[in-house]
């Protein structure tokens, strides 16, 4: 309750104490903030939708990659073999698959994905693993055989014939521009068959 010259203010309204009357000389409700606050509001939601389209925006930008950490020096060694203080590319480490897996776990792949940490030669003694898909340093396969790590992520070429674009505007010059899933081998036409024959083709 506020006291003035002009009356009394209590629960919103105004009255009047002159003569002994007691009467409304104006009301002013309690909700005067409101606008105040729904603006909050609406700009708190507003840059919700901004953060989101600029997420949008920048995944769907060819010169996104998120991949692109690998190539910083520091993590190296979190799938490649350092010998004597050397950086060896050509070997990986046996435990390589589990830095994947921080990122792609088994349910976000389903079921079709391809076995990982066995040996090719334990269960089909004729395979011949090409030596353009490498083994980790245990002889296993591991999800660098057919993934690398190392590469764009987005192309102007589909990786398999049902591939739809990445919903965003290409530059002037371009159709579209597909997701590559860091293969080492895709084809627009045949799609992942291609990888698959390079090492079941003889089985």
């Amino acid at each position: 309750m506020t006291f003035s010259s002009h009356g009394v203010f209590c629960r919103g309204i105004w009255y009047i104490t002159e003569g002994g009357n007691r009467a409304p000389l104006r009301e002013e409700p309690l909700t005067a903030k409101a606008p105040r606050r729904v603006s909050w509001i609406l700009l708190f939601l507003l840059s919700i939708a901004l953060i989101s389209y600029l997420v949008m925006a920048t995944q769907f930008d060819p010169r996104y990659n998120p991949h692109s950490l690998f190539g910083k020096p520091d993590q190296c060694a979190k799938c490649h073999v350092y010998y004597r203080g050397n950086l060896e590319t050509a070997r990986f480490m046996a435990d390589c698959t589990d830095y994947c897996r921080g990122c792609h776990n088994d349910e976000q792949l389903g079921r079709s994905t391809h076995p990982v940490q066995v040996r090719p030669r334990d269960k089909y003694l004729k395979m011949k693993i090409p030596a353009e898909f490498p083994l980790d340093d245990d002889g296993k396969l591991m999800c660098l055989t057919c993934h690398k790590a190392h590469g764009p992520f987005l192309a102007t070429v589909k990786a398999h014939p049902t591939q739809k674009p990445e919903p965003m505007t290409p530059p002037s010059g371009v159709s579209a521009y597909y997701r590559t899933y860091f293969l080492r081998v895709s084809d627009p036409v045949r799609g992942f068959a291609m990888l698959c024959d390079r090492c079941h083709k003889k089985l």
